[in-house]
């Protein structure tokens, strides 16, 4: 065969991806039971408890920051076999409901604000004193029409910046329709990263975690990052939502940045082998950057050595 033909054939294979086998950490997991558990039925796309919990053993999750209502969260054990469990409790809430639902009861009343939308924050301190906590969020400040800024919300990141607990904040966007058919606060404008920047200033020693953070959308989350080095991202669901190449895309936007190192994994609590292939897939990754994104990235961000060093099953 002729040698040029030759290389102009192997140009046009695609690139082999790189197959990732070590540990991972999930910095944006949903705690939400099924039925059999006592909670309402789940949409289509959520897994029940049971199968969650499999899926995070099976794909070799070692740990995971897992989020919801009070009552969700008391159903999951503090660890799995091989799994550990960070949980955090959402807020706001609206009329103590989830602000994403309005379905089911953010906390029990005895352990809420006056209007049921906060946990109430002696009884928080306590779970993170405990251990039973050891995240703060998701915050839902976009679904509930409350601002990051809002005076309520302060008192929160204060106890955060105190106790060292990492504060994962829901930004970008929604479900089609959000406002007309789940959340009538709920307002694109109000999922700007950029919103971030005074709490960012008036709270320095804050880890926060924001969620969703697009930059195809909203470019500004990059500057965030380069001025704030505390600042990490996660970038589900857009691992599902686009198309590969779109999400390769938003990924490269980090890289081209030199911020690759501050992107966190995250399920958003769907399919683990559809979002790891995403990831796997993205050529232009080293397997130190696909390394970091999908694991020790978090082990950095939350100080915690070794996660990433554990053995397979």
């Amino acid at each position: 065969m002729n040698k040029a033909l030759l290389i102009l054939l192997m140009a046009l294979l695609p690139l082999p991806t790189l197959a990732y086998k070590g540990p991972v950490i999930d910095m944006h997991f949903h705690a939400l039971p099924g039925a059999e558990s006592g909670g309402p039925e789940l949409p289509r796309n959520q897994a029940t408890t049971a199968a969650a919990m499999a899926a995070l053993q099976e794909y070799n999750i070692v740990l995971a920051a897992i989020s919801g209502p009070e009552a969700y969260l008391d159903a999951w054990p503090a660890k799995l076999e091989s799994t550990e469990l960070l949980k955090g409790v959402i807020f706001p809430c609206v009329a103590g409901k989830n602000p994403s639902s309005r379905r089911y009861s953010c906390y029990r009343p005895e352990h809420a604000s006056a209007d049921g939308n906060f946990p109430d924050i002696d009884w928080l301190r306590a779970q993170y004193a405990s251990g039973n906590y050891a995240v703060m969020g998701e915050l839902y400040n976009q679904y509930a029409g409350i601002s990051f800024n809002d005076p309520q919300m302060h008192p929160y990141y204060a106890l955060a910046e105190e106790l060292g607990i990492p504060v994962a904040f829901h930004t970008q966007s929604g479900p089609p329709l959000t406002a007309r058919l789940c959340c009538p606060a709920f307002r694109l404008a109000n999922g700007n990263p950029l919103l971030l920047e005074d709490i960012l200033i008036r709270y320095p020693k804050l880890n926060v975690q924001i969620m969703h953070a697009n930059p195809l959308v909203y470019p500004e989350v990059l500057d965030l990052l380069i001025q704030f080095p505390k600042v990490y991202v996660d970038i589900s669901p857009w691992q599902l939502a686009y198309t590969r190449e779109k999400f390769h895309r938003l990924i490269k936007e980090y890289a081209d940045a030199g911020l690759s190192s501050r992107i966190l994994f995250g399920s958003d609590g769907h399919d683990f082998g559809k979002a790891l292939a995403a990831y796997e897939s993205a050529e232009f990754l080293s397997e130190a950057q696909l390394e970091g994104i999908l694991c020790k990235n978090a082990e950095r961000f939350l100080g915690r050595k070794g996660l990433c060093d554990k053995p397979q099953d």
